[in-house]
């Protein structure tokens, strides 16, 4: 058996019909209005947090009407360390330069920069690149601890909330599997029952390594016209459309939601999917991604149905759905076209997602949790895990992504037939029978789950994901 794994063949599957996304122009998107000032940051001071350094900078900058603030650093001083989170204000307009090294000592859990997060108003015409725009600056979370089961300690690089006309690019994020991913682009809360989020931005030219399984490099929430591009990540998902955390405030706001969202050249290595796709409880647009790679990944894309969450108050402890709440989709129009599949045995894989390997791979599969706490090593499943195609009916979180030019390379052939699945579309499609077998996730203790229902799902726990 294991020799026949060892003679891989290039297949090329389903190539519905030549058919490419097409990406508007950048200033569909971003059309920045740079002021004259100038201030340099030459170096990072001699102190333990330059929070305060960095932060008056750019409050300098907005107060003089926008400009450009530039960030270096010497030969011998590369590192501000940051454990406040620094806000960027309206027009400004940051550079990094490449050997600039961003990071934190804060032990619990920091953001390290954020636009519109905070506040009563849209941020708007801001940007933060490296001077270089071909090389990167970087955010190094390496000495942090990973794994942990909490999100307590997690650290993300930058967090996106009601932003206008914003250009995001030109950094590498060196992770060590931490909770949450390095870009967040989700809502800004204005405590009268609206809410702010993402319009009009693009968010390029990014790298992250040893990212956290159920995170990675980016996790968008809520966006309309936003381009996503050049994005290349090592573990997790590169590109996460998930909307679970904003369920609560589209209940009273039906316009937060992922709609007239693009994407070019997205790769995933070594982790869960290149892109994924998880509407909960949001009816969302439509979604444009072109070219994207997948090299031993769990699955090149991942394309969930709508999801009620009992522990978010979706639905109650019997699966009955809350009133107000419905089943999401994404835009049945939304196209993921030219994904580029490749076999390989070092993806990340869910525990319940490892029921899918043919049993002549299970040997692959190891045994212990990698260093994320979640995930497994082992073999690509799957070219797509498409759970929303399990059905027609939209009211049920049932929806249809086209993927034109799908390509699946390297996997195992036996008496020449493939012997992974192109696409799975159900949990039902598990493989039994096998030699070798897996413990199924553990259930949460009934007393537990009892005590969380007493209140017929109304309490406001956030999962994980959706920070």
């Amino acid at each position: 058996m294991k020799n026949r794994l060892t003679i891989l063949f290039s297949l090329i599957v389903t190539i519905i019909f030549a058919q490419s996304v097409i990406i508007p122009a950048d200033n569909v998107f971003y059309n920045p209005d740079i002021k004259s000032y100038r201030k340099t940051i030459s170096e990072p001071t001699n102190t333990t947090n330059h929070s305060e350094l960095l932060q008056n900078a750019i409050d300098e900058v907005a107060k003089k009407g926008g400009g450009i603030l530039t960030i270096e650093a010497t030969k011998n001083n590369t590192k501000y360390n940051i454990n406040t989170e620094i806000e960027i204000k309206s027009g400004v307009h940051i550079r990094v330069s490449p050997n600039v090294v961003f990071t934190t000592t804060n032990a619990k859990k920091t953001v390290l920069f954020s636009a519109g997060k905070n506040g009563n108003k849209q941020i708007s015409n801001i940007s933060f690149s490296c001077t270089d725009s071909k090389s990167f600056f970087t955010f190094d979370f390496s000495n942090r601890q990973g794994g942990k089961s909490t999100t307590e300690f997690g650290v993300i690089a930058l967090a996106l909330g009601g932003v206008q006309n914003f250009r995001v690019a030109d950094f590498k994020v060196i992770d060590n599997f931490t909770p949450f991913s390095a870009i967040t682009v989700n809502l800004l809360d204005l405590n009268n029952g609206k809410y702010l989020f993402a319009h009009d931005g693009i968010i390029e030219h990014l790298e992250i390594t040893k990212g956290h399984y159920g995170y990675g490099l980016i996790q968008c929430q809520a966006a309309v016209n936003v381009l996503y591009r050049n994005l290349n990540g090592e573990g997790g998902a590169t590109l996460r459309l998930e909307t679970g955390a904003i369920g609560k405030a589209y209940l009273t706001d039906k316009s937060i939601k992922i709609d007239q969202v693009y994407g070019k050249n997205i790769i995933c290595k070594n982790g869960q999917a290149a892109i994924t796709l998880s509407p909960h409880t949001i009816i969302n647009g439509k979604v444009f991604v072109d070219d994207l790679t997948a090299i031993s990944c769990e699955a090149g894309a991942i394309i969930a149905s709508g999801f009620l969450s009992e522990k978010k108050g979706q639905k109650d402890e019997t699966g009955e759905m809350i009133e107000g709440y419905e089943l999401g989709i994404f835009d049945p129009s939304s196209v993921i076209s030219n994904l580029k599949v490749t076999y390989g045995t070092t993806a990340q894989l869910r525990g319940s997602r490892r029921a899918f390997v043919p049993c002549s791979q299970r040997s692959l599969v190891n045994s212990e949790f990698n260093t994320d706490g979640e995930s497994y090593q082992g073999p690509t499943v799957t070219g797509l895990m498409y759970y929303a195609k399990g059905g027609t009916d939209l009211s049920k979180g049932y929806y249809t992504v086209k993927t034109p030019g799908l390509v699946l390379k390297n996997f195992p052939m036996i008496d020449g037939k493939m012997e992974n699945k192109e696409v799975i579309v159900s949990p039902k499609e598990a493989i039994n029978g096998c030699d070798i077998t897996f413990e199924k996730e553990k259930a949460q203790p009934k007393e537990e789950k009892a005590k969380k229902g007493q209140n017929k799902g109304q309490n406001k726990g956030k999962k994980k994901k959706d920070n």
